[in-house]
């Protein structure tokens, strides 16, 4: 078998190199495959991306796999492993960036964070696009292509706006398919309560410190997740640690004890006896099974 690790991936290679240098690449989907063929196989990246398929494609998205038909945006975090398989015929544009590009020196927090798309907790980082729909998204990709292929004076500032309105009408979008609930006290500190586990989940394990953080009782944290979400944040803290799990046995080559030191885990036992009770298997089995799927 490959033991290989699943490859990290820079952006693809473009005729402008002072966009890719500022952080910023479009590029049709099929030229990146034909400039890379090993795109096909599973990987990540540092950056974020945003792909639009026409037709049908095998996803793997973070281990959740799914076919996409149709007109399907898929949304891409830094870190996540996946991999598109096109079908006969498919097209597409993918629209690589940094999170710096995007936020061309505004303060934080990054307004990225604020999309469910992006660092998703329960929601799909992936859109099927209604037929009805699909004309207008397809012409926002196409206008950033085009503004990226002219590499004009001033591409930067319109590429940067471009990108702005492209993720804000996928948000409209999103919540007319997907409606949320009314943006609440509790919907808003359980949104942040995610992003506190995406930017903290390697050294804060227990609920009890996200309280801290948020400046409420372990017993309202708990009680608020559980009716914003359906599940514990006890659950939430614990998927998150677990994906990043997978991942670092999918695309590293550190051993089973780096991962767990890496992820808080004190006693690497404890590590593999936290793995085993959430997936069914061992570390060992998971990255010899997922190397195998994918790298046939």
């Amino acid at each position: 078998m490959n033991r290989r690790a699943f490859p990290e991936f820079g952006m693809s290679e473009s005729q402008h190199e002072d966009l890719r240098q500022q952080g910023i690449v479009v590029i049709p989907f099929m030229d990146s495959l034909a400039q890379d063929p090993q795109r096909i196989r599973p990987h990540y990246h540092d950056f974020f991306q945003i792909f639009i398929l026409v037709g049908k494609a095998e996803v793997m998205h973070d281990f959740q796999e799914f076919t996409a038909s149709g007109t399907t945006v898929v949304f891409m975090t830094p870190g996540q492993v996946h991999t598109a398989r096109p079908a006969k015929g498919m097209r597409g544009t993918t629209v690589s960036f940094t999170q710096e590009f995007f936020d061309g020196g505004t303060p934080p927090p990054s307004r990225l964070f604020d999309y469910p798309f992006f660092f998703p907790a329960e929601a799909k980082p992936w859109l099927t696009v209604p037929h009805r729909e699909a004309a207008p998204i397809l012409e926002m990709f196409a206008e950033l292509q085009r503004e990226f292929n002219a590499g004009q004076t001033g591409a930067v500032e319109v590429l940067r706006a471009l990108l702005h309105i492209l993720l804000v009408r996928m948000d409209r979008l999103y919540e007319r398919l997907h409606p949320r609930r009314h943006v609440s006290r509790a919907s808003m500190l359980a949104r942040q309560f995610h992003l506190y586990v995406e930017q903290h989940f390697r050294t804060l394990h227990e609920v009890s410190d996200y309280a801290r953080l948020l400046n409420v009782t372990t017993n309202h944290l708990h009680d608020v997740v559980r009716e914003e979400n359906g599940v514990t944040a006890g659950h939430i803290i614990r998927d998150r640690r677990l994906l990043d799990a997978k991942r670092q046995l999918s695309h590293s080559e550190l051993d089973v004890s780096e991962i767990a030191y890496d992820l808080g885990f004190k006693d690497p036992s404890y590590f593999s006896r936290f793995f085993r009770r959430e997936t069914k298997r061992t570390p060992a089995q998971f990255r010899e099974e997922i190397r195998e799927k994918y790298q046939r």
